[in-house]
Order: structure tokens, then C-alpha cells, then sequence
């Protein structure tokens, strides 16, 4: 019997081939007969993660599901840069499925496609990279509310690819916000204090026409000529005094 790996290999890229994954082999058998498979009972929360090259955070997002029909999601991005890319999503997006399972006092399955997630929750892998420590930490009181279900990624399972996008939509969200915060920070311009340099500006670099330049003949000609002093008068003698005075 062929593995998932090797089926998957085998099927990839093959016009016309499906891949997907059924929970057990009697559904598998009523999907190639034509049958429709009922739709799972009870609570199941789908989770997943993402990340986009260039984009530090990861995105994340769970959607709850009830008898088939949605009744709450959730989605954002990581808090700090990822340091797993897409798996500090996954995991992130079980624990605030856990954290919506304890707001609302229930139990569920979650259905994942990254395996690390029931398997640090459950202590079956030892945790050693910080993002799975912090993950560890932070679900070990409320892992008692669920259970696990492994769901294999991108084979076309419903609730699966609308969790995907999701995780996806928050990234690009994210995105947008950032930019329109970055964009309020430039300060506005300021249109009097343009008009001025650019007319600053355009006087420093107009150039001077024939008619406005300096006479260069008056700065080369010589001074030859001395400005002579008028004599002054002769003083005259007042004939009642005697005094003498020049006369104004």
C-alpha cells in the first residue's frame, strides 16, 4: 500500500487527477461511487496559518463550525516577527481557537493541517524551538477542551481552503494598515513655503540680462582727478571792535 507522500507524489501535476483526504476509508469509497458524505457532527474548529516573503508577521485564522454551518472566525497576524513563517500561524490560530472554546464555555475538535499542532499540545514532540515553547505554555490549561483532527492542506476540503484564504486576507490587512499609518506620519506640505523657494530658486538661476550688468568701464577707469577745495574768504574786520570775522 502506497503512503499519503507517495500517492500525493504520484498525483501531482497529473491533468484531470484528484487528491484529497477522507477521514475514514468508507467515505473515501462513497466519494469515488458518486455518494455525498454527511457533513460531521458537532463543534469543529478549522485552523491554519500563512506566510508571505517580505512580510514579517504571520497570519493566522480558525473558523467554527457547527453541523456544518459557520458561526464565528477569528483572524489577525502575529504580535512579533515570525521566527517558523508560516508555523508561528499555525499555532497561534489553536491557541485563539482554545482561547474561543474557554470565552464560550465548549469542546470541539480542531482540524489542522500542520501536525506540530496536536503534537506539542499533546506532548507528543518535545518542544524546543521558542515558538513551540510559548505555545506549549500558553494552551497547556485549556488543551482539555479539544481534541485533534489532522486534515491534509490544499485537497479541496471546504472548510480547510476557507481557512486558508483567511489567514491569507489578515496578512494583506495587515499590510494595508501598516501603509496607511506610514502615510499619515509624511507631514503635510507646506504650499507657501514651496512657492517661495521655488521663486528663491528661479532668481538665483536667471540670468543676467546685458542692460543690468555692472559698467565694467567705471571699475577699471583710474582716479587721476583731485577735488579741489574752495578758497576760503578774507576775514573781515568789524570797525566798532576791532575783532575780525569771517563772514557767513
Amino acid at each position: 500500500m502506497l503512503s499519503w507522500e507517495e500517492c500525493q507524489e504520484l498525483t501531482h501535476g497529473v491533468k484531470g487527477v484528484l487528491f484529497r483526504a477522507f477521514p475514514t476509508r468508507q467515505e473515501a469509497a462513497n466519494w469515488l461511487n458518486g455518494v455525498s458524505a454527511p457533513a460531521p457532527k458537532g463543534l469543529r474548529i478549522y485552523v491554519d496559518g500563512s506566510f508571505l516573503e517580505g512580510y514579517p508577521k504571520a497570519g493566522w485564522g480558525f473558523i467554527v463550525v457547527e453541523n456544518d454551518q459557520e458561526v464565528a472566525h477569528g483572524s489577525g497576524v502575529t504580535v512579533f516577527d515570525a521566527e517558523s513563517r508560516n508555523i508561528d500561524g499555525e499555532v497561534m490560530a489553536s491557541y485563539q481557537a482554545m482561547r474561543w472554546l474557554e470565552n464560550n464555555d465548549r469542546t470541539a475538535v480542531i482540524c489542522h493541517d500542520y501536525e506540530g499542532v496536536a503534537r506539542w499540545a499533546k506532548g507528543e514532540w518535545k518542544a524546543k524551538s521558542s515558538i513551540a515553547k510559548k505555545y506549549v505554555e500558553a494552551c497547556r490549561p485549556l488543551v482539555h477542551r479539544v481534541s485533534f483532527e489532522k486534515v491534509a492542506a490544499h485537497t479541496g476540503v471546504k472548510w480547510n481552503e476557507a481557512v486558508d484564504q483567511l489567514a491569507k486576507n489578515a496578512i494583506a490587512r495587515a499590510k494595508k494598515a501598516e501603509g496607511a499609518t506610514q502615510a499619515a506620519k509624511v507631514p503635510p506640505r507646506n504650499l507657501l513655503d514651496e512657492r517661495l523657494n521655488e521663486g528663491q530658486n528661479a532668481a538665483q538661476a536667471a540670468p543676467v540680462k546685458p542692460s543690468e550688468a555692472p559698467d565694467a568701464s567705471l571699475a577699471a577707469k583710474p582716479v587721476t582727478e583731485a577735488v579741489r577745495a574752495k578758497p576760503l574768504p578774507e576775514p573781515l574786520k568789524d570797525p566798532k571792535t576791532g575783532q575780525m570775522s569771517l563772514p557767513l
